[in-house]
């Protein structure tokens, strides 16, 4: 009776190894070093240079958000912007400025990842050598040592996805020769549109799983994070996978904010609601309510760990946070590898 009891316990065992991998089957240790770079907005500058100011050696890079187009093509900087690089430039690691194809209409609005601007500025080569010629007087005017294209809304065109690796292979041979290095962020899904110059050093924006597209989860999961890790083994050189911090608050199906850990932390301390973990996600999630369904999901440092780490797995060593500002120091701590 004991040898059947035994092998009935084994076959449980096994079975219940072929579910769902939840977050604590990732590595507690993993032997590849790595590297963590992170983005600061223009919005939230204070903050955002604080967080790195308490990290002055955690961080192999930093990115200045954004600088964007007048309807006539034409750069700008936002005197925020042009601010905050000021200040980002006294620190010792390499800044890069963020050129983003949003653009300012004439009364002040703005287009937010321009398709318009894209076929003008990338489909013919006069009109990408004239477009390169604009973003040489904003690197000139700024001074800056590291520039980065985060140019979406390229959807599934092959045509405007092809002009894009032209402009890219012809901007990133002009900054070299001037000794500016070119970092560029892409949507998740580009390496199954184009294949890419060598080069820059490119980032997949490992995020927008969920969001303002869709109802309540995590902006990322372990499943989405290994297909994107796949996908991405084309894409030449240097890699980096971002992260996105904070979350949501959804009411019902529709996001009613956006949340920073902090932020999240706070709403929740205020509703008397605790946080449970996701499995699948390592991230955080509650469900409120009053009057209606609130559902929160967020990120903190043990997710972004289990992301990272997820990705570290499958041979990763770059990793990129969007954004600082409105995160905990031991989140950072986490997420750096110094905790």
């Amino acid at each position: 009776m004991r040898g059947v009891l035994a092998v009935i316990l084994i076959v449980l065992l096994l079975l219940g190894g072929c579910g769902k991998r939840s977050v604590e089957a990732l590595p507690e240790e993993l032997d590849t070093a790595f590297a963590c770079s992170a983005w600061l907005t223009y919005w939230d500058a204070d903050a955002a240079l604080e967080e790195s100011r308490a990290f002055p050696d955690g961080f192999e890079s930093l990115v200045c958000f954004e600088a964007f187009f007048h309807e006539n093509g034409d750069w700008f900087l936002p005197p925020e912007s042009e601010q905050l690089l000021a200040q980002m430039q006294d620190g010792g690691a390499p800044v890069y400025l963020s050129l983003v194809n949003d653009v300012q209409r004439e009364d002040g609005s703005i287009v937010q990842k321009s398709r318009d601007f894209l076929e003008q500025n990338l489909l013919t080569p006069a009109a990408r050598s004239a477009h390169i010629a604009g973003i040489m007087q904003l690197v000139r005017s700024t001074g800056v040592k590291g520039l980065e294209i985060d140019y979406e809304n390229f959807k599934k065109d092959t045509e405007l996805w092809s002009a894009y690796t032209a402009f890219l292979s012809q901007l990133y041979s002009i900054l070299s020769h001037n000794g500016v290095l070119l970092r560029v962020v892409m949507e998740c899904g580009a390496p199954e549109y184009a294949s890419f110059p060598e080069g820059p050093v490119y980032i997949c924006m490992c995020y927008n799983l969920y969001g303002y597209h869709s109802g309540p989860g995590p902006k990322a999961d372990r499943a989405f994070l290994e297909k994107l890790g796949e996908r991405w083994k084309a894409v030449p050189g240097e890699v980096h996978m971002a992260f996105a911090s904070g979350g949501f608050l959804w009411a019902g199906d529709k996001v009613e904010k956006a949340l920073t850990e902090q932020t999240a932390a706070q709403w929740l301390a205020e509703q008397g609601a605790e946080p449970v973990r996701d499995p699948d996600s390592g991230a955080l999630r509650a469900v409120v309510r009053s009057g209606q369904k609130y559902t929160v999901w967020y990120a903190d440092g043990e997710t972004l760990r289990i992301w990272r780490d997820t990705l570290r797995a499958m041979g990763y060593t770059h990793f990129d946070l969007f954004r600082l500002g409105g995160n905990t120091s031991d989140s950072l701590a986490v997420f750096l590898g110094t905790h």
